[in-house]
């Protein structure tokens, strides 16, 4: 992976194949962008006509807040099987605090799917 984290590469996977999944941690005490509890996690993954093609979410276990603390936030996207069609994606992943503050490009970037050569 890259280190910006406005455009992170993916390691690119086989659809179907399990990726290895994500855990982003904060510790900054300096940003108010981080001063609210960690109440929500979204990650989704968009193909190349725009349209949502995957989301997780922490309301549907997809994804682990450890640390909802302020200017400590913590959370895994769980590894999973991606079964995308072949493609190259852009992703984001969105966070939300206790002061219902949205930050909709915290993460983002692009990974590529390849197909299945077995299949």
């Amino acid at each position: 992976m890259s280190c910006n984290p406005k455009s992170i590469l993916l390691d690119p996977i086989i659809s179907g194949e399990t990726w290895g999944g994500l855990t982003p941690t904060i510790n900054n005490s300096n940003d108010t962008e981080f001063a609210g509890t960690l109440s929500l996690v979204r990650m989704s993954w968009v193909d190349s006509d725009g349209a949502t093609a995957l989301t997780l979410s922490s309301a549907t276990s997809a994804i682990t807040i450890n640390n909802a603390t302020a200017y400590a936030w913590s959370f895994t996207v769980e590894p999973r099987a991606l079964s995308l069609p072949a493609g190259v994606y852009s992703w984001s992943i969105e966070t939300t605090d206790s002061a219902d503050v949205v930050n909709k490009d915290f993460m983002a970037g692009t990974q590529e799917i390849t197909a299945d050569p077995h299949s």
